[in-house]
């Protein structure tokens, strides 16, 4: 619907702004293209050890998520 809305995508909200991005990436590719851009997108950077980084420890995910779901749900 976005990419037909004729809105301004730079006026939407971040969330929307990449949504409409990932859907015009991944256009009318076939599913097997779809879930290896996927794979890649989720994946981190090679050489990266995530672990080691406190801002993605359980814990810090868990009350990241809080956060986010809390101030939504207002």
């Amino acid at each position: 619907m976005l990419l037909r809305g004729g809105r301004d995508p730079l006026e939407l909200p971040l969330p929307s702004l990449l949504n409409l991005i990932y859907a015009w990436w991944i256009g009318d590719a076939l599913d097997s293209e779809v879930a290896k851009f996927d794979a890649a997108l989720y994946a981190p950077p090679s050489g990266t050890d995530l672990g080691e980084r406190d801002e993605w420890s359980d814990d810090e995910v868990d009350d990241t998520f809080a956060r986010a779901l809390d101030g939504h749900m207002r």
